[in-house]
């Protein structure tokens, strides 16, 4: 166990919120291009083999695909556990401002 005392973590967990606030706001500002792209791998795995089978087979857009939809799918999902968290907060926060 540490023998560091619990407000002594303050300034961590400051700069630990801005870094994940940080994170949020760039990767905020590809949210639209992670949505269609996820959109499109969903296209093309539906109907990419009829309507271009060539792009479809392609071994280059399979691995390109193989390495940034798990990356862009996780980008997505911290944005909308950060959103959902910051509105959860600014709920509380109201709450306690017109209780208080």
């Amino acid at each position: 166990m540490s023998s560091r005392q619990p407000s002594d973590a303050r300034p961590e967990l400051d700069s630990t919120n801005a870094a994940i606030s940080m994170c949020a706001q760039i990767l905020g500002t590809q949210r639209d291009l992670f949505e269609r792209f996820m959109k499109e791998s969903r296209d093309m795995e539906n109907f990419g083999h009829i309507f271009d089978p060539t792009l479809f087979k392609s071994e280059e857009r399979r691995a390109v695909e193989a390495l940034l939809k798990p990356l862009y799918r996780a980008a997505l999902d911290f944005l909308d556990a950060h959103d959902r968290q910051i509105a959860a907060a600014k709920t509380a926060l109201e709450k306690g401002n017109a209780d208080g």
